[in-house]
């Protein structure tokens, strides 16, 4: 069984259950998901609803009946975390810091973690092929980081974890002792480059932030420049279909939004 992690909150669940779809339609082996979520006194952005992931659950079992899902509302850990630290409202969003917790939570031997604007393009498994036993973690490089901040400085959009030795480490611990204490542009990643020294850099194919190629595991939705025919930073994200067509010319995922709207009718969220 593969392992995988999702978080975030209510605002970007039909991110999510598009992902879910793209892995349903590549991946043949089971997947159980993990999926964390809060409740936060200073954000009016809800938590994932049980309902919602319980519904999530039966359109994963409806593909294959092994697949596992698990939820965890972490509210009351993350807010005895965070609240009135220098990171309790990061540049991109609270939540970006819920996968931080997951060690407290989740006991498996390798973890896949994805961000919510993530999109499978072949199968997970893949990454089983990553030797990882004597690594915390197989990265892929931050396109643009690379450039303006460290040549080997890397996204963690989606990450290859080994938990036992995560755990070991404690990576993710560090990282959020650092996070209480000191604020950090890019936080969680930020953080996680400075803790992670047992580390394997691996292709962009499991971690896309460009063109989607042949090859590509992981498709990244994030922020990017363009420089012609005039400059501009983009961060367009896959429920923006219509950008998606307009301004990439991508059709790689259409089948995906068909199916969508009719399996998730009241999470329907694209923007045409």
């Amino acid at each position: 069984m593969i392992h995988v992690l999702q978080t975030g909150n209510q605002k970007i669940f039909h991110g999510i259950c598009l992902n879910v779809l793209s892995m349903m339609k590549h991946t043949k082996e089971p997947i159980h998901l993990h999926i964390m979520t809060m409740q936060i006194s200073w954000s009016k952005v809800p938590k994932i609803s049980e309902a919602s992931v319980d519904y999530l659950r039966k359109v994963m079992k409806s593909f294959n009946f092994e697949n596992e899902v698990s939820y965890y509302d972490i509210s009351e850990d993350f807010e005895a975390t965070f609240k009135n630290t220098p990171n309790m409202d990061p540049k991109y969003s609270p939540a970006s810091l819920i996968r931080l917790l997951f060690p407290k939570y989740i006991d498996c031997d390798k973890l896949i973690y994805l961000d919510a604007d993530t999109m499978t393009c072949s199968s997970l498994e893949e990454f089983k092929k990553i030797d990882i036993e004597d690594k915390e973690m197989a990265v892929c490089l931050d396109y643009l980081g690379k450039f303006w901040i460290k040549k080997d400085y890397f996204n963690s959009g989606v990450l290859y974890i080994n938990v036992k030795k995560v755990k070991e480490t404690q990576l993710f611990e560090n990282a959020v002792k650092l996070l209480q204490q000191k604020k950090l542009y890019f936080s969680d990643q930020s953080a996680l480059y400075m803790f992670c020294k047992e580390k394997v850099y691996i292709p962009f194919r499991f971690n896309e932030q460009r063109s989607i190629k042949s090859d590509t595991v992981v498709k990244h939705f994030c922020k990017g420049i363009r420089y012609l025919p005039f400059f501009k930073v983009y961060n367009y994200k896959q429920w923006n279909v219509k950008k998606l067509h307009s301004f990439f010319k991508m059709h790689d995922f259409d089948d995906i939004f068909e199916q969508y709207e009719r399996i998730f009718p009241m999470e329907a969220k694209l923007e045409y």
